[in-house]
């Protein structure tokens, strides 16, 4: 009687255990599935830039102030300092080898003089450094990716830069009327993004 008292007491402590064992695993599985491996998106440059360009135009219509002109010129000058940064692995205004945003300029042949009053402006230039995904979470050794859109990445942008006391100053700089703006994808899925004024 003993015995099989103590047998029908086993049989129940371990019909618990495989019960708890079964609920402890169904999160588990259900995590997973919520983690599933989403595409990643296909990111066109000219259209993110494009879109990044419509961003700052409306913080500039917010503040009653006139819509940027698109200038290829000072795009090609932005790609190529964007292009440089990511192939170099930095993020500055100034380049490893000294140069800065007014000799880029001279170099491309780029010449931008405003006046206000008394005043000659000769450009600005807004750097950026986001990435295509916000985190990635490994489960088993399979990589999940929190991709970020094409939307995403500009609005992030411009939100940082708006957030910027000096950043911001140059995007709402009434007298600019002209900008272009590179960005670059490196293989390290960060994102360079450099903006230029005249």
């Amino acid at each position: 009687m003993n015995r099989m008292h103590t047998i029908i007491k086993l049989l129940m402590v371990l019909a618990v255990m495989g019960s708890l064992v079964s609920c402890a695993s169904s999160p588990a599985r259900t995590d997973i599935q919520a983690l599933r491996k989403r595409p990643q998106p296909r990111i066109a440059i000219p259209l993110l830039e494009m879109r990044i360009h419509a961003l700052i135009n409306k913080e500039r219509a917010q503040e009653g102030l006139a819509s940027l002109t698109w200038d290829d010129e000072l795009a090609d000058i932005a790609r190529k300092h964007s292009r440089d940064m990511a192939k170099r692995n930095y993020f500055d205004h100034v380049s490893p080898d000294g140069l800065d945003m007014m000799r880029r300029y001279g170099r491309d042949g780029y010449s931008c003089s405003v006046r206000v009053a008394n005043t000659f402006y000769t450009g600005a230039e807004n750097i950026a450094l986001n990435h295509l995904y916000d985190s990635v979470t490994t489960v088993n050794g399979t990589a999940y990716y929190d991709w970020n859109s094409l939307e995403k990445i500009a609005e992030t942008t411009v939100q940082g830069w708006m957030k910027s006391p000096g950043h911001r100053q140059n995007i709402l700089m009434p007298h600019w009327g002209r900008e272009g703006i590179g960005v670059v994808i490196a293989p390290d899925d960060k994102v360079y993004i450099t903006q230029n004024f005249c």
